[in-house]
């Protein structure tokens, strides 16, 4: 691996912290920062540039002064590897679980519709079929009762 890792093998206080917090300090590598300086050619810049230059100089010295030992850039460059390990599968799953997830809603919206339906066709067929008899035995007694007046 390298130099920075046969260290922390060896090292007795990093064996005794846990085993992911060893992990995350494999990947932990701040380097010091160099002081920075102003382009010894800034006078002869044109406009933008030295206003570019300048812009880069005061960064840097503000990175700097927050940091001179790295520890800021590469706390950022950790937690830019993390979003994008976390952030490149979200993009690419998130929508396809999304779109599973509504046909799903969508077909167990059917599914309950159905299910609905069946269950209350039993009930039109016994309403239907009683209304049916009811009608029939109505009609028969008033046939039959027209029938039994009308004889002499």
């Amino acid at each position: 691996m390298g130099p920075k890792s046969d260290a922390m093998e060896n090292n007795p206080d990093l064996k005794a912290l846990p085993t992911t917090k060893r992990q995350w300090l494999r990947f932990w590598e701040p380097s010091q920062i160099e002081e920075p300086r102003v382009d010894p050619d800034l006078n002869h810049l044109n406009q933008v540039q030295r206003s570019a230059e300048v812009l880069r100089y005061s960064i840097l010295r503000t990175e700097y002064w927050i940091s001179p030992r790295g520890t800021l850039r590469e706390w950022l460059r950790l937690n830019v590897a993390i979003a994008i390990v976390l952030g490149i599968p979200s993009l690419l799953i998130v929508p396809v679980v999304t779109y599973l997830i509504n046909k799903f809603v969508t077909w167990s919206d059917l599914l309950v519709r159905i299910a609905t339906n069946l269950a209350v066709l039993p009930g039109a067929l016994l309403l239907a079929v009683g209304l049916f008899s009811a009608l029939a035995f109505v009609i028969r007694r008033f046939f039959a009762s027209s029938l039994t007046s009308t004889k002499p």
